[in-house]
């Protein structure tokens, strides 16, 4: 897994990763070590779990010896912090780090995001009712870049309006522009701050951009908000603080999630809102095995939350399957992202992750085939976005003015890793095809 920002990113495989990881391939031409190889790759430590992903086969009763397994094991952990020279013989001299501006340092800062910066062009401020619009474009799997635009020009339009700032930030979040998603969320919380949905969003941003300690703080917060008796102390304050401090507020905030977690009467009523941030800090530390756990509770939990609304559980899945990839578990990603698929058929990060899970077993046809399709369906998104803005706005906007509203991000690497996809099945012919503005019905019928 990746160090330093977006650590710990729970959205997607590290695409850079692919970029070093095909390049040895071609040097070696040794099909059989991919596995090993993009394992490596991404750090994944493989703990065999028993437990399926599938909703009905979570065992829900051995949830008390997973919670005492891991009260065990942050006991020992506190022991090691404890131990005079910890730091010493694990860190040497903090001094020298205090100043790095590479691996893992944004851990120990606060983000300086600043104010939310709003697109000039913005056809949406026209419309009498922005946010309602950006509304039905996400309900409808519709263009991220398209709503953005909708709950910018909701927000200009009344600056007080919270279910906007929190939508503006979830659709940037989505469409994998985190540092607008944490602005936007950030003013959320300065008009509300006890909005759990906005506390939730920022603690996965804040874990996918690397700012552990504020992600922890947040997910205290989101506690202390929802299941206040919990909270014996007063919450961390904002304070740098150093690798120690940090591990410490990790394992202080998980044990309080684990005994929220065990105020559930039973499996199957548990909180999945509590379950997604244990599973968060979970994987914020790399306990893959645990945080698969969290989620599949979530995902098969009776009660209802935010995280398994139906308007967010198709990113549930896909974070259960992020979370199996890293685990080096890509069988079970590949039914994780598909049943992300299902619920969202034009979610174009689940299929671009799809593709890369197949990579990953050497299974390269289907793994064309799920990248061929991610692009297809990044077309057809776009598309769509431009009918809908016509239809909104009317017919006095210009082509290029809808190109730039509903640009949607996508990975800057999914041509190269389709190409080189093409290149590990000796097909030089379809690799040469590959680029920005291809035609995917040109593959049809040749992969």
């Amino acid at each position: 897994m990746q160090e330093g920002k977006g650590k710990g990113r729970m959205v997607e495989l590290d695409d850079q990763d692919w970029e070093a990881q095909f390049a040895e391939l071609e040097k070696t031409d040794d099909l059989s070590a991919l596995d090993a190889e993009a394992n490596k790759a991404m750090e994944a430590e493989l703990n065999e779990m028993d437990r399926s992903v599938e909703k009905d086969a979570v065992d829900f009763d051995d949830f008390e010896s997973i919670w005492k397994g891991i009260q065990a094991e942050t006991e020992h952990a506190r022991q090691l912090v404890n131990e005079e020279n910890y730091v010493e013989g694990h860190m040497g001299d903090l001094d020298q780090w205090e100043n790095f501006d590479g691996l893992n340092t944004q851990s120990v800062r606060d983000p300086a995001m600043g104010d939310y910066l709003f697109e000039d062009e913005n056809l949406f401020k026209a419309v009498t009712n922005p946010f309602e619009e950006g509304v039905k474009i996400m309900e409808n799997g519709g263009n991220l870049s398209l709503a953005a635009l909708a709950f910018e020009a909701a927000v200009q339009k009344d600056p007080n309006h919270i279910a906007a700032w929190v939508r503006l930030g979830e659709s940037q979040a989505q469409n994998e522009k985190e540092t607008p998603a944490i602005r936007a969320l950030e003013h959320a919380l300065k008009q509300d701050p006890s909005n759990l949905e906005a506390l939730m969003g920022l603690a996965v941003s804040y874990t996918n951009e690397g700012y552990e300690s504020t992600a922890y703080r947040t997910l205290e917060r989101w506690l202390a908000t929802k299941y206040p008796s919990l909270i014996k102390e007063a919450l961390s304050s904002d304070a740098e603080m150093g690798f120690t401090d940090r591990h410490l507020l990790h394992e202080k905030v998980t044990n309080l999630f684990i005994q929220a977690a065990q105020l559930s009467p039973s499996g199957e009523q548990m909180d999945p809102d509590v379950q997604v941030g244990l599973g968060v800090l979970f994987y914020g530390v790399e306990e893959y095995d645990k945080a698969v756990d969290c989620f599949g509770a979530a995902l098969a939990s009776t009660e209802s939350g935010v995280s398994n609304s139906s308007s967010q559980v198709h990113l549930l899945w896909n974070r259960l399957g992020a979370t199996l990839a890293n685990s080096g578990r890509s069988e079970e990603a590949i039914d994780a992202y598909s049943r992300a698929l299902a619920l969202r058929p034009n979610f174009v990060r689940a299929r671009y992750n799809l593709g890369v899970s197949c990579i990953n077993i050497g299974c390269y046809t289907e793994a064309a085939q799920h990248l061929l399709g991610a692009l297809a369906m990044h077309k057809v998104v776009e598309q769509e976005g431009k009918e809908r803005a016509r239809e909104v706005v009317g017919d006095g906007v210009s082509e290029s003015q809808l190109d730039n509203m509903i640009h949607q991000n996508q990975s800057t690497n999914l041509y190269d890793t389709l190409r080189r996809v093409f290149g590990q099945m000796g097909r030089r012919d379809l690799s040469d095809l590959v680029g920005p503005g291809m035609d995917v019905e040109r593959f049809r019928g040749g992969v």
